[in-house]
């Protein structure tokens, strides 16, 4: 056992070191320029294979002392010394800029734009890109920078807990122009994007009326007061006693509830008190909660620590409540919310 984890620990040892000076090196930023502290370069394994059969003509040579191999030997390694040049230009001068992406829930894939920006009179040429996960073998996106035109690539990544989108370091590679060397960087673009809790759909629980004391109601609104009556439709589970048509169901006409306007101003609200489990399943299941809500067109409001959003139908409302989810435990979702209201 201890054998065993010896290697591990060293690996993540060697691991830890290496990520702290890359954050020294290449830091976390919304812009990067690449230049020399940024751009690592070593050869190909068919740049050591050429390297190995250029000693051999250079053995060769010296052994024959034959001028024309002298001069292919020659000739072969001032290409080769061509080649480190310019692939490592072809990195050099591009500047990276993240750019907001889509929210999203955590499970999802996103696509992250990421703004790619050519040297003045350069084009850069073959750059693979892509963000490394051990998850994920797709291979990486393959493109190219032309002079004076702006250009946008869009790099697939799974995302796996709510929070900030923080993808992790960009890998940009390339072995233009003759794949004897490979030039990389490890960039760290700041995306700025949200990844909002996977929604457990569950039956919900809504706590009508202004105040605490309100009544609760099992998996719909309690449909009473103001709104307007619009049919009979056949029951449904979760509907509450209030709505059964009782007078129906006496006459033999089966079970059946009584289907109202949900947006003549009944307001309802979802409680974090009302949820069970631990932090994270509390926080998939309000997602649902307020998901469902919004679909069915309803005045929601939402209680719960660092929130009190008064009940309200919009996508403003709902991109807030989603937001304070994805954040909660962090700093900035801290303060309290109030909308106006229902």
């Amino acid at each position: 056992m201890t054998s065993n984890k010896a290697p591990s620990e060293l690996r993540n040892r060697a691991r830890q070191r290496w990520s702290r000076w890359l954050d020294q090196r290449i830091p976390l930023s919304r812009s990067v320029e690449l230049g020399h502290r940024s751009i690592f370069i070593v050869p190909t394994s068919t740049g050591l294979i050429f390297t190995v059969l250029l000693l051999v003509l250079l053995v060769t040579a010296i052994n024959y002392q034959n001028s024309l191999i002298y001069g292919v030997c020659f000739w072969l390694f001032s290409m080769a010394m061509g080649g480190m040049y310019f692939t490592f230009r072809n990195l050099k001068g591009l500047t990276l800029s993240a750019r907001e992406a889509v929210p999203c829930f955590a499970g999802e894939a996103v696509d992250i734009p990421v703004r790619l920006d050519a040297a003045p009179k350069r084009s850069h040429l073959a750059l693979w890109m892509n963000y490394p996960d051990p998850e994920d073998d797709s291979p990486p996106k393959v493109i190219s920078v032309a002079n004076g035109i702006e250009t946008e690539a869009l790099l697939g990544f799974r995302t796996h807990q709510r929070g900030r989108l923080r993808p992790g370091r960009l890998k940009l590679e390339t072995r233009f122009p003759l794949g004897l060397y490979r030039a990389w960087s490890y960039v760290d673009l700041e995306v700025g994007s949200l990844v909002y809790p996977t929604p457990e759909y569950t039956p919900y629980i809504f706590a009508t009326g202004d105040d605490d004391q309100g009544d609760l109601e099992g998996a719909t609104l309690d449909a009473s007061g103001d709104q307007d009556f619009r049919g009979l439709r056949p029951y449904q589970p979760g509907d509450s006693l209030k709505q059964i048509a009782w007078k129906q169901m006496a006459r033999g006409k089966g079970l059946v509830s009584k289907d109202f306007d949900s947006d003549q101003g009944a307001s309802c609200w979802l409680d974090w008190s009302n949820l069970g489990g631990d932090i994270e399943t509390r926080l998939s299941r309000m997602c649902g909660w307020i998901l469902n809500a919004h679909e069915e067109g309803l005045l929601y409001g939402v209680r719960m620590p660092g929130l009190t959003a008064a009940p309200e139908h919009s996508e403003t409302h709902l991109r807030r409540c989603l937001q304070h989810l994805a954040l909660y435990g962090e700093a900035a979702s801290d303060s309290v919310m109030t909308e106006g209201g229902a």
